[in-house]
């Protein structure tokens, strides 16, 4: 049995079993920029991927640098609140600087009846995925969805570990163009197909961290 789905919005870091998922929101601009970044020229990545989705399509350099400027503050924010979390009395934890390498990035365009596997990433400290585009009649779909004892059409599910009374280990979201979300490379997660017309856009990206003396530089693949 899954958890409730998750419909209360706060940016900042969110921990509904051991690995932390951090939540942010795009600016407006940068959704539109990065959905500008979508053209016929992108390379087809989908027989690397496990999407069972229409096209996955690779970021070329510029949709690399766009996403880096849209989301690098964001990167560095998680991986900060990660590793100064709550420590036992008298211990000092300094924040430290965080350069970014952007290791590959992804466009996934999903349609009716597309769905994600439950999978990891591989080769990478966090993954993260943004929501650029919803289908048209995804909420009423949910609200319909809601009345089953199941929901779960066009949602996020993260899950870890094994339930058990006082523990969960499930966390599922309905998406909204903006959000942004940053975690562990090997966090399981899929994605439920859904029936409504349209295009479901969101952007993934496998990313490292690394401190350094000034912190906030962006690697992109060569």
């Amino acid at each position: 049995m899954t958890e409730e789905t998750s419909t209360y919005r706060r940016e900042g870091l969110y921990t509904p079993f051991g690995p932390p998922i951090g939540y942010y929101r795009l600016a407006d601009g940068d959704v539109e920029k990065l959905n500008g970044c979508l053209h016929a020229r992108l390379e087809d990545n989908s027989q690397n991927l496990v999407g069972k989705v229409d096209q996955e399509l690779a970021f070329d350099r510029a949709a690399l640098e766009v996403a880096g400027r849209a989301v690098g503050k964001c990167l560095i924010d998680f991986k900060r609140r990660v590793t100064t979390r709550p420590v036992p009395k008298g211990s000092v934890v300094t924040p430290a600087k965080y350069d970014i390498s952007i290791k590959s990035g992804w466009f996934v365009r999903q349609f009716a009846g597309n769905y994600n596997p439950l999978h990891v990433h591989a080769n990478c400290q966090f993954s993260c995925v943004g929501y650029l585009k919803m289908p048209e009649g995804i909420a009423e779909e949910w609200v319909e969805d809601a009345k089953d004892h199941a929901p779960a059409h066009g949602q996020i599910h993260f899950t870890w570990g094994m339930s058990y009374p006082g523990l969960r280990s499930s966390f599922m979201v309905r998406p909204e163009v903006g959000d942004f979300f940053v975690f562990p490379n090997n966090l399981h997660h899929c994605v439920y197909p859904f029936s409504s017309p349209g295009e479901r856009r969101s952007f993934s990206m496998n990313v490292d961290l690394a401190e350094s003396d000034r912190g906030g530089t962006i690697y992109l693949p060569d």
